[in-house]
């Protein structure tokens, strides 16, 4: 994720459009978070939930990741917008 949006910074630099770059970034970013604190809060079975501990914060946080600055599927139709644009 960090390459990726490295890359979309360099492009944007250089004065090119990076909604696609940023878009995928931005969607691979939180979907990955999200799975690793799934993942966690299974781990930690229902110790997860419990507000002791710092994964339930985590879990709580990245489910707002994912909606910020738009949802996933936002950002899927942005790419694919994009994608057919570059095609035709």
């Amino acid at each position: 994720a960090k390459c990726m949006v490295l890359d979309a910074a360099r492009l944007r630099d250089a004065g090119q459009n990076v909604s696609t770059e940023a878009s995928c970034a931005k969607m691979f970013a939180t979907e990955m978070c999200g799975r690793v604190a799934d993942r966690c809060v299974q781990i930690h079975g229902g110790a997860g939930y419990i507000s002791e501990y710092a994964i339930e914060r985590f879990y709580r946080d990245v489910r707002l990741f994912r909606l910020y600055e738009g949802t996933t599927q936002i950002q899927q139709m942005i790419i694919a917008r994009n994608m057919i644009r570059a095609a035709s």
